[in-house]
């Protein structure tokens, strides 16, 4: 099978994530699309919401989208900060005869100079990147290293991936969650304002 991880804090998760998972499989035809909850990033300040209540909401979000879609908690299992090395050694243990995919934004990629053992990232997963509001292809090749960049106009296990998505930040929706109730699934601001995650009246 061909499954395609989809990392991220989810905090919370909103209408573009799910925009972004959804045109990724109808592009690569992918047997399987997991988001990927991350614990504790390493290089961003602690999240705002905890890890279960971001799980929670992410299973909420999925659960009318069918079965190509899940979620692993393999970054909650591993018990540490959330390297993306680590994680998708602990994922490839998992699906050893499947080929492992890794969706991820080109604001988030335009780092991995900085990431945990980088370079060997592509002998766990060919990479599927994304254009984020924010950072185009252009200045996101300009930030990685050299090697980087060859591998990105060979195509050597890195793709990118033209999406369309909501213009909208998990950010910006934590930061007033009222105004941006639209961007949400439904299932998952009645959550929010149950367990009163952001602090804000809605």
């Amino acid at each position: 099978m061909d499954i395609c991880i989809f990392g991220g804090a989810f905090d919370p998760i909103h209408k573009g994530h799910i925009a972004i998972a959804m045109s990724a499989v109808k592009k690569f035809h992918f047997d399987k699309l997991l988001f990927m909850v991350s614990n504790e990033p390493p290089h961003k300040s602690s999240h705002t919401a905890p890890f279960m209540h971001r799980l929670n909401m992410v299973n909420l979000a999925l659960s009318e989208l069918g079965d190509k879609f899940g979620v692993t908690d393999i970054e909650a299992k591993l018990n540490d900060l959330s390297y993306t090395y680590n994680s998708l050694y602990a994922l490839k243990k998992i699906y050893t005869d499947d080929n492992i995919f890794f969706l991820v934004g080109s604001d988030i990629f335009a780092s991995i100079k900085q990431w945990y053992n980088y370079k060997k990232l592509f002998d766990l997963a060919h990479f599927i990147i994304g254009c984020r509001p924010g950072i185009s292809f252009s200045d996101m090749i300009e930030s990685v290293p050299d090697d980087i960049k060859k591998k990105i106009e060979d195509k050597d296990k890195i793709e990118l991936f033209e999406i369309d998505s909501f213009n909208i930040s998990s950010s910006e929706i934590r930061k007033c969650i009222k105004k941006y109730l639209e961007y949400l699934p439904s299932n998952v601001a009645k959550y929010i304002i149950n367990n009163n995650l952001y602090n804000k009246e809605v």
